[in-house]
């Protein structure tokens, strides 16, 4: 599974390739009622059958994993800006931690009994997958919202869940995937102290990012330079410098830096309303690329003897693990049957769990790790089953519970 060698030619068609098809994808999306998600990885998988030319590590080479954990960062940096701006009551805050807290921990545990039993991978790849798919972030939780419009209460426990969970569960992730790769899996107590080691490096840098937006824009002032510019360049520094210091740790920082903005935007004088637009576009372009080019990298080959066993752990994932820990998660919050029945019918995989098995996988290959080849097309099948089943099927799933918002008035005629 080494990249392809391309030429300048090659990689130029591809960029503008994956470019394209992200673009289009979420042109066509609209039309067809349906999220972008759902025409992504798909039409990714099929662009890497068509045309070898569309693979991001090909594409980009030693710099693969570097690029896109920024990328990452910035879209969740996005969604602690989104957490903050939406004001969410304690209660359903504390609800999305209980699913993160209690929900992480069970589907990882779930997903790598599930993986090792019924998919056959040796047991320190199950658990590598079950930690990459225990995730559920904002990348295909808050535009599946967009669409299903759910009651504000349960789109808030989603978009907490979604939004912390994402660096927590990848950091958990690459913690297992150095333990593979020192063989050293059964170091428990190194492990833990790995995990919050990354933590600390997150809090740490994320703070210094702050300071230095803080500084940057007293600096430059108010009419000098637009607060996007310096937003930008603050979180991709921050993340930056805190995965150079600890592995994954900068998805952590850049949620928390998004957090953090929001408070300090009023100490200013900025709205940070005002920086919405311009992160929405930056965004919405990189979950596009990202799960395109991404989807490209499978090949179909890898996928068809894994396609039956790991359909059985899709389905125990969706229709057992999944709701019970929405059952149980929300025991005492206050919640309704029907809405904790919607808020266990959501649990997309998104591009962090995409990003973290692509960047591992070539690494597990080229060690020889046995079972290291299976590991990006399982978590593939999962995640792009996932944002189907759900894509496809959460609108219908709210009207029929009754647990959607009303509709929003048509605009006035011109």
């Amino acid at each position: 599974m080494n990249p392809p060698v391309l030429s300048d030619q090659q990689v130029i068609l591809g960029i503008t390739l994956i470019f394209a098809v992200a673009t289009a994808c979420q042109a066509v999306a609209p039309r067809l009622r349906v999220p972008a998600l759902v025409l992504l990885l798909p039409a990714g998988f099929v662009l890497g059958i068509l045309a070898p030319a569309a693979n991001a590590q090909g594409i980009l080479g030693v710099s693969f994993g570097p690029v896109v954990d920024i990328v990452v960062a910035v879209i969740l940096f996005q969604g602690g800006m989104e957490l903050t701006m939406r004001n969410m009551a304690n209660a359903d805050g504390k609800t999305g931690l209980r699913l993160v807290w209690l929900g992480g921990p069970i589907t990882w545990a779930a997903a790598t009994v599930l993986i090792a039993l019924v998919v056959g991978l040796p047991l320190e790849i199950a658990l590598l997958a079950g930690a990459i798919l225990s995730v559920s972030g904002p990348t295909v939780v808050n535009p599946l919202l967009d669409v299903v419009r759910p009651r504000t209460r349960l789109r808030n426990v989603l978009l907490e869940e979604g939004t912390v969970l994402d660096p927590l569960g990848a950091l958990v992730a690459v913690i297992v995937f150095q333990a593979i790769k020192a063989g050293t899996a059964d170091s428990l107590g190194d492990d833990v102290a790995r995990f919050f080691l990354g933590i600390l490096v997150a809090v740490v840098f994320a703070v210094a990012g702050l300071v230095v937006v803080y500084i940057g824009e007293r600096i430059v002032g108010k009419n000098l330079m637009p607060g996007t510019q310096v937003l930008l360049g603050g979180v991709i520094l921050a993340a930056g410098m805190a995965n150079l210091v600890a592995d994954n740790a900068g998805l952590l920082t850049a949620l928390l830096m998004g957090i953090g903005a929001t408070q300090m935007a009023p100490r200013l004088g900025r709205d940070i309303t005002t920086v919405r637009p311009f992160f929405d576009t930056i965004v919405s372009i990189a979950i596009g690329v990202l799960f395109v080019g991404i989807s490209a990298l499978v090949p179909p080959s890898a996928l068809v003897p894994l396609i039956l066993p790991t359909l059985v752990v899709l389905v125990v994932l969706v229709l057992v693990v999944r709701p019970a820990v929405a059952f149980i998660a929300t025991i005492g919050r206050g919640f309704t049957v029907r809405e904790r029945l919607f808020l266990g019918w959501m649990a997309p995989r998104g591009i962090v769990a995409a990003a973290t098995a692509a960047s591992v996988s070539t690494t597990l290959v080229g060690l020889k790790v046995p079972g290291g080849g299976d590991l990006l097309p399982v978590a593939f099948m999962i995640i792009a089953g996932t944002v189907l089943i759900y894509g496809l099927t959460a609108t219908p799933v709210a009207k029929l519970l009754g647990v959607r918002e009303d509709e929003p008035p048509a605009p006035p005629p011109v």
